[in-house]
């Protein structure tokens, strides 16, 4: 969840991409005519390098739901770079069809959402044609960081490296992406980086695999 930014936490119209899926699924989203998504919210950026990956996919998903559900609505799209990869390019397609809006902005001139006499203003430069735009929403849903638990402790335990960012460090990328430098135990899922559940599932069956060649064993040999 986002700290402090883009009045989340002090605005009620503000939401997570979690939390207006659990809006448009309990049917408590209520009416509105303007809906704008703003993408890489806590990622991206000094603290967090990295890309959390599932963010866009989600977004440009629940934009279709909502023009689907409400097709008198407006929904913007405010984006750094769109990373619908792989088969998920065509969801993108079928937004820009349904009339979702997509708007570029700069890493250094990133969104600012004002709040004056109750209304929402976004205000953001379109870097595709020079200028800025100013959006009056009336609920705004944030793409944010997907962020590792703290696992510090668990690591030292079994000895077991992390990344910069605090995602468990696989033992090598291409020769064993599911093992540990220490035998014996395997990683899968959000404990590795960001990524969806697709994803996940084939890294956790990897991980199965790999964990099965051991248990199949009715004696090993291990080191002093």
């Amino acid at each position: 969840k986002p700290h402090g930014e883009y009045l989340y936490g002090e605005d009620d119209r503000v939401f997570t991409q979690l939390e207006l899926e659990r809006a448009i699924a309990q049917g408590t989203l209520g009416s509105f005519g303007r809906c704008v998504m703003i993408q890489c919210v806590g990622s991206r950026n000094e603290k967090r390098p990295y890309c959390s990956r599932v963010c866009c996919t989600t977004a440009i998903k629940n934009a279709i739901t909502l023009k689907r559900k409400y097709p008198e609505t407006d929904v913007a799209i405010l984006y750094r770079d769109i990373r619908t990869y792989g088969f998920f390019e065509k969801y993108y397609l079928q937004a820009r069809r349904l009339g979702v809006r997509f708007t570029r902005y700069d890493v250094e001139k990133p969104p600012v959402l004002q709040k004056k006499d109750g209304l929402l203003s976004l205000y953001c430069h379109d870097s595709s044609i020079m200028e800025e735009l100013k959006f009056e929403a009336d609920i705004i849903v944030l793409s944010s960081a997907v962020i590792p638990e703290d696992n510090e402790e668990l690591a030292t335990i079994l000895k077991i490296p992390r990344t910069n960012e605090g995602f468990f460090l696989e033992a090598h990328m291409k020769l064993k992406p599911v093992d540990f430098v220490s035998d014996g135990i395997f990683l899968c899922g959000l404990a590795h980086s960001p990524k969806n559940i697709r994803e996940s599932i084939t890294q956790a069956e990897a991980a199965i695999a790999r964990a099965v060649t051991i248990l199949s064993k009715e004696k090993m040999n291990v080191g002093g």
